[in-house]
């Protein structure tokens, strides 16, 4: 798993994901949003899964914990560009709207 940042600008902070998402990396990326959220304060937080090669349940979860930590802090939380197994996951699970729609 990588995560790189990009600002977008306006107060948006994007993180891309490239890599597995499961069980051994999903540490990688509740550090990265706790981080992100506490230095950078964005407005939006992004996080942008193209380049997510596998998702299990376990990165579903982080996706959630990582919404979370952005709405305690008044911070507007999207997940982009969801294809493949990490969409369909979302789909099964009914939360891919919940986590795509800003």
């Amino acid at each position: 798993m990588n995560i790189t940042s990009h600002r977008d600008g306006d107060g948006v902070v994007r993180l891309a994901m490239t890599g597995d998402l499961d069980m051994a990396t999903t540490g990688l990326l509740q550090r990265r949003v706790a981080t992100t959220l506490e230095k950078d304060r964005p407005k939006r937080l992004v996080i942008d899964v193209a380049g997510v090669t596998f998702c299990d349940s376990s990165g579903i979860h982080a996706f959630l914990l990582a919404r979370e930590a952005a709405n305690r802090q008044g911070v507007a939380f999207l997940l982009a560009n969801p294809s493949g197994i990490t969409r369909r996951t979302l789909e099964i699970t009914g939360l891919l709207e919940r986590l795509t729609t800003p």
